[in-house]
């Protein structure tokens, strides 16, 4: 699966610096609430992101066979 592990580098790249970014946002409103609403943008995001994710997950991972007939 070599062409999985170049997209799947840069999302553990880009993740790792969502992490920190969003640490800084946060540690930010609680001096500036005026950020507040970016922060809920970034929720909403990151809710969509998620369900996108799970939708993925709960797909089947094998094949379905077709049912054999008696």
């Amino acid at each position: 699966m070599r062409s999985a592990e170049a997209p799947l580098a840069r999302v553990n790249s880009g993740l790792e610096q969502l992490r920190h970014d969003i640490h800084a946002l946060v540690e930010g409103a609680a001096r500036h609430p005026h950020t507040r609403p970016h922060l809920v943008e970034i929720h909403h995001q990151l809710r969509l992101l998620g369900q996108h994710l799970n939708t993925a997950l709960a797909a089947p991972t094998e094949p379905v066979l077709p049912e054999e007939k008696p």
